[in-house]
């Protein structure tokens, strides 16, 4: 079939094949296998973004009871780590043995996870959603430089571009609706966290290319490393002194610790997902997706009267998803447009 698309079969089909891939790297620096069929990816992305809004959702609620949040996260990826590897070794699932020199690749992913949650927590911290939002939607347009310096990506047309100016104009046009910014904002944590959001998906790209693994092998190493990297973090925040603390207070009990246990499974489909998503779009549309995750939140928020937005500031982030609808469609096009000239066998840039 043109291009590999719908080789797969059905919809179904894929999901299955997906789950015991094996991702090689081609000479053009392309995973072999991504051209799936237009289905498949939608499907995965909107599984991703639907696990990624429960789990906030979850996490609050874990954290409402156990407010430990390194210890939290260590649970989850902790106990996802030592999953992977027991159902690996039992051949339930295909995951790639360890070996050190994949460990030191993925260290620099789990550090660049830990710097982006970090500096996402101390922007929150030093300045409001607002402000933090605006900046995380600018950040696109260095991950999509970064696409296309690093990783072959076609560069953005007039009409992807502008898409792009719709979505970070209107989480500004929302940021300046709400009083923009704070008097005590401390800008270096919500330019960090930019920085860091920025660099993340182009970080786990640059990785994923390096080694030919399963999805369920970068979920394994993954979460592996962002264990080992938590540790220390824990043990300087005496979260184990709070972890006591709470037993004698009566708050581990059954509903906490079956709320930390879905979590940690929530957890493990969120990373599996999201490297299959990585396989499948480019950077900048993964930086895109967890824009628009954040922006339909707030829009959540404003319709339930969690939050006092106003009209315009509401209006502004509708704008901003319209924009998100329209770069996809842009890519698309620019896909279709450019399909005929591959069919000479060369490095094809990927769109997406």
């Amino acid at each position: 079939s043109s291009g590999g698309r719908g080789a797969a079969g059905p919809l179904g089909l894929e999901v299955l094949g997906a789950l015991s891939r094996r991702y090689t790297v081609s000479a053009g620096g392309r995973t072999a296998g991504m051209a799936a069929s237009a289905s498949f990816v939608l499907f995965l992305i909107a599984s991703h973004m639907t696990v990624s809004s429960t789990m906030l959702v979850l996490n609050k609620a874990v954290l409402a009871r156990l407010p430990v949040a390194t210890t939290v996260l260590l649970f989850q990826v902790g106990s996802s780590a030592l999953i992977l590897w027991v159902l690996g070794k039992a051949k339930v699932l295909s995951v790639d043995a360890f070996e050190f020199q994949t460990a030191k690749a993925f260290f620099w992913n789990a550090a660049a996870f830990m710097a982006l949650i970090y500096s996402n927590a101390k922007a929150l911290q030093h300045a409001n959603v607002e402000t933090v939002v605006a900046v995380r939607t600018l950040s696109i347009f260095v991950t999509a430089y970064g696409d296309f310096r690093l990783l072959s990506v076609k560069a953005l047309d007039a009409r992807a571009f502008g898409a792009l100016c719709m979505v970070s104009g209107g989480a500004v046009g929302y940021f300046l609706s709400g009083g923009g910014m704070k008097a005590d904002t401390n800008m270096f944590w919500v330019l960090a966290y930019g920085a860091t959001n920025a660099a993340y998906p182009i970080v786990t790209k640059l990785v994923m290319l390096s080694r030919a693994m399963t999805s369920w092998g970068r979920t394994y190493y993954n979460n592996l490393l962002t264990f080992l990297i938590f540790v220390p973090a824990a043990l300087i925040l005496r979260e184990d002194q709070k972890v006591a603390h709470l037993q004698d207070d009566g708050a581990v009990n059954t509903v906490s610790v079956a709320l930390l246990a879905l979590s940690c499974v929530w957890g493990t489909a969120i990373s599996f997902l999201g490297f299959l998503c990585l396989d499948n779009v480019t950077a900048t549309t993964f930086n895109l997706m967890g824009n628009v995750n954040k922006i339909l939140t707030l829009v959540v928020n404003g319709m339930l009267g969690d939050s006092r937005s106003p009209l315009l500031g509401n209006v502004c982030l509708v704008v901003s998803l319209v924009g998100a609808g329209l770069y996809g469609d842009a890519r698309r096009r620019q896909a279709a447009a450019a399909e005929p000239s591959n069919g000479g066998g060369g490095r094809i840039s990927r769109v997406g």
